[in-house]
């Protein structure tokens, strides 16, 4: 069919082509020009010449013009009326050329307007050559252009027939009317060739249209179907919800029930257990009463034996005197004997040497030195001397806790009286006793005062390595007079005994004691580091496929920052409550020796072993106390997540100890007591989280270090601010955006603020427990306004998170590690995450959200799962403390 068209095109150009030619027939108006016209032009002229030209128009005009005037000035000039022939003459001359100069002027209108029409005709002409030089022109192009040489050729035809264009304006016309024809030609053929295009194209629609049509049945019968199953699954899900909407308001009310059971027995029990600890406390007051009158009685005992001692002591001192006086005189005797005898004849008996009895030395700091590191510089020399006598928290020579017990069945190391040889000699705090010459005949012995001994041990270098000290003065040390000693604790600071220990070096000759010196050491005391000290390492439970998400995101966070991540093989979901990561500090010479201690939970030892740090220099966990028995509200309490600390805040320069108590069943007292005895973290502030299902402050406060260094923001729970975001939302016209995405308690904007019950108890929450505990760590930590954010949070009835908790986070290098709170997506952004970043974005906090959806359906969260080993920040405490 495609060659029809074509035939069809070429008729119609064809025919194009005949009408443009009959069309465009030049005029024969325009092709003869006037007889009378010519005949005008041909009368007498001044000059005998016919004009051809405009310009020439214009010279006969001026000469016409002339000569009327010239005329004028004769006819007024006459003198005589018999002349007046001649102005009759005159006049008759006059209107002739008065006559001439009237159609010259109508000819050079003429001709001005011939002109015009022809240099309007060149114009449109130019235009015409213009648009048909354009590239692809289309038949509209080719019709404006014939609409051009059209107004060109009736233009031309305006020209008037007796003028000197009118042959120039035919020979025109006719090269006009050729252009007319072409661009007629070539317009129809445009046309003819859009007429098939449009054909096609049409065909093509209809096409489309009629796939579309059945496109769109289909869609619509799908839509229909959809329509029917969203029907049937809305349906089902309104009845799933009116479900579980009964199901819950059955638990909660199941849930009430039980908590105020519970809370009636808590009281039962607190009574029960405050009356017991009365009764404890007034049996450990006695206890202590009685060890003072038995100390005060040993210390006077002592004072009376030493008094005892430094009376014998001065006795044999006088006696020595006078014995050496006695000697003195017996030589100066014998030498005035032996110069008398001098003279006379000596004899065998007289020339005999006497005996002299040795002299022992008198003891002093120079030939008696025995010190450690008093002033803590990491080394021991002559400046060690002052102080060494009274150890403070600011001075004295330290001693690291070694314990190197690894059976924990066995009793503790403390107790053991038998002692091996140092696990670890870089351990050893290092104390020298350096003696002169005139001690070699003597007898050293090292004692510890009867409070300290069973606590610390001491061995003595030797060149067969270290070996055990008797500390009781029972064996004597191995004579040099440079002896090295290294001390090593059993344990730390506790209620029983307050880490110091009086260390005793003491000279014998004969049984007589002829020098001693003392020093006291304390235990550097166990500390935590703030979430502002610089991370090291994290250590996670591997859960299999259920957390290998959270790994993966995990690693990604942490490994850039600089720390390492440890995965544990193990039973043990809540890392954060198996061990309190801890340390202690030691002075050398070039640096500040570091070593990470921690406590070890007593739950389910077997179950959970300790977890060793990949860092140098570690010590071993130690326990505090013993398991105790917790009913199942409150089995938490004791998880480790219950203990944190501040960074630095004003009196407590290294932080200070808050711990989560639940009333009935508070943090272990046992562990409270060791922080206390510390002396350096605490005392520790009580925060009330009766109301959390976990009963743990990490659930609800959590510090966060800033850009700049040693600032901070301290990151609270708040169920208001919870509430509050869900308002807005739906304030904004979000009520149908789903919140707590995937998880169990999933549901929408509006239908969680329906649930009064739920609203109603946050709102208690904010006003009854979360302000009064803002208001105690303001006062506790004095903290500002401007460094406390409120976290958007809520709880469910049992105190658990309802959606991720934020605050359950973790700082690491710079980074924050949060629970994704799986919010409302609005514009593809969880809004509930930008709203803790634009919390955050004053201290310049970095976030990453981390998929922890395993670990908030067993309630809990980020720190929770974790474990972080820090590294304390310079300086050390015995710098950042006054002096104690």
């Amino acid at each position: 069919m495609r060659w029809v068209r074509y035939i069809a095109i070429a008729i119609i150009n064809g025919f194009g082509v005949v009408i443009g030619i009959i069309w465009v027939a030049v005029p024969a108006t325009v092709a003869q020009p006037s007889l009378n016209y010519q005949l005008a032009l041909s009368g007498r002229q001044p000059d005998g010449e016919t004009p051809q030209s405009l310009s020439e128009l214009y010279k006969l005009r001026d000469r016409l013009k002339v000569q009327l005037d010239n005329l004028a000035k004769t006819s007024d000039s006459a003198p005589f009326p018999a002349e007046l022939w001649k102005s009759a003459i005159h006049r008759q001359q006059s209107q002739t050329l008065t006559q001439q100069l009237q159609k010259v002027q109508i000819q050079i209108q003429i001709e001005e307007r011939a002109k015009y029409n022809w240099d309007d005709a060149a114009k449109l002409a130019a235009q015409a050559v213009e648009i048909g030089r354009t590239s692809n022109p289309s038949s509209a192009t080719w019709e404006q252009s014939q609409r051009l040489w059209q107004l060109a050729i009736n233009t031309l035809r305006l020209i008037p027939h007796g003028s000197f264009l009118a042959e120039g304006a035919i020979d025109k016309t006719i090269e006009y009317q050729g252009n007319l024809s072409v661009a007629t030609y070539e317009m129809q053929v445009a046309r003819s060739v859009e007429k098939v295009r449009a054909e096609e194209e049409e065909i093509r629609e209809r096409a489309r249209k009629e796939q579309e049509k059945k496109e769109f049945a289909r869609r619509e019968i799908e839509r229909k179907e959809q329509e029917k199953k969203d029907l049937a699954r809305q349906e089902r899900e309104k009845q799933e919800f009116q479900r579980q909407e009964l199901a819950r308001q059955e638990r909660e009310k199941q849930e009430f029930q039980r908590q105020e059971l519970a809370r009636q027995e808590r009281e039962k029990q607190e009574l029960a257990r405050q009356e017991l600890e009365k009764q404890e406390r007034e049996k450990q007051e006695l206890a202590r009463q009685e060890l003072e009158k038995q100390e005060l009685q040993r210390q006077e005992l002592a004072r009376q034996e030493l008094e005892k001692q430094e009376l014998a002591k001065q006795e044999l001192e006088k006696q020595e005197l006078q014995r050496q006086e006695l000697a003195r005189q017996e030589l100066e005797k014998q030498e005035l004997e032996r110069n008398q005898q001098a003279t006379s004849q000596p004899t065998p008996e007289s020339t005999a040497t006497p005996t002299i009895a040795p002299v022992t030395p008198a003891a002093s700091p120079s030939n008696f030195f025995f010190a450690g590191d008093t002033n803590r510089d990491g080394q021991i020399n002559e400046q060690d001397e002052a102080g060494k006598e009274q150890w403070s928290l600011s001075n004295g020579a330290l001693i690291l806790f070694n314990d190197r017990n690894n059976d924990r069945g066995k009793i503790p190391t403390w107790q053991q009286t038998q002692v091996s040889v140092p696990r670890r000699a870089a351990m050893l705090s290092q104390v020298n006793l350096t003696l002169s010459e005139n001690f070699k005949t003597s007898q050293l012995f090292i004692t510890a005062d009867s409070i300290s001994s069973p606590h610390i041990s001491v061995f003595q270098k030797t060149g067969d390595g270290w070996k055990p000290v008797d500390i009781s003065g029972a064996q004597p040390l191995v004579f040099s007079t440079d002896i090295v000693l290294g001390v090593e604790a059993k344990q730390f600071a506790d209620r029983n005994w307050n880490g110091t220990v009086n260390l005793k070096a003491t000279a014998l000759n004969n049984g007589q004691e002829i020098a001693s010196t003392t020093i006291q050491m304390g235990v550097s005391p166990w500390m935590i580091a703030p979430n502002t000290a610089p991370v090291t390492e994290v250590t996670v439970s591997d859960r299999g496929s259920a957390n290998s998400e959270f790994i993966s995101q995990l690693k990604q966070a942490v490994e850039p920052t600089g720390a390492q991540v440890k995965i544990i093989q193990g039973d043990r979901a809540w890392m954060q409550d198996t061990q309190k990561n801890g340390y202690v500090q030691l002075p050398e010479k070039s640096e500040i020796r570091q070593f990470n201690v921690a406590i070890k939970s007593n739950r389910d030892q077997d179950k959970n072993p300790a977890v060793k740090s990949t860092q140098d220099r570690d010590l071993k966990v130690f326990n505090i106390g013993n398991p105790r028995s917790l009913d199942p509200v409150t089995q938490w309490s004791d998880g480790y997540g219950n203990l944190q600390v501040t960074p630095p805040i004003p009196g407590h320069p290294m932080g200070r100890v808050y711990y989560g108590n639940s009333g009935n069943a508070s943090f272990n007292p046992e562990v409270l007591d060791f922080i206390q005895a510390q002396r350096i973290q605490g005392p520790p502030v009580d925060i009330d989280t009766s109301w959390l299902l976990t009963r743990q402050v990490d659930e609800i406060i959590n510090f966060i270090p800033a850009q700049t260094p040693g600032k901070y923001v301290m990151a609270i729970a708040s169920p208001e601010a919870g509430v509050k975001l869900l308002e807005e939302l739906e304030g904004r016209g979000y009520g149908d955006v789903t919140i707590n995405r995937g998880l169990s308690t999933q549901t929408t904007v509006s239908a969680a603020l329906k649930n009064r019950a739920l609203i109603q108890h946050n709102l208690y929450l904010q006003q009854q427990k979360l302000n009064p505990i803002v208001e105690k760590l303001k006062r506790e930590f004095l903290l500002g306004d401007d460094q406390i954010i409120q976290v958007p949070v809520m709880f469910g009835y049992s105190g658990y998170a309802w959606w991720p908790n934020m605050v359950n986070s973790v700082p690491v290098n710079g980074k924050l590690l949060v629970s994704n709170p799986r919010g409302p997506m609005i514009d593809g952004v969880d809004y509930t995450q930008e709203r803790l970043r634009q919390l955050l974005l004053p201290a310049g906090v970095s976030v990453s959200f981390l998929d922890d959806r395993y670990y908030q359906e067993l309630k809990g969260n980020v720190q929770s799962a974790t474990n972080t080993v820090r590294k304390p920040e310079e300086p050390p405490f015995w710098q950042s403390l006054p002096n104690n």
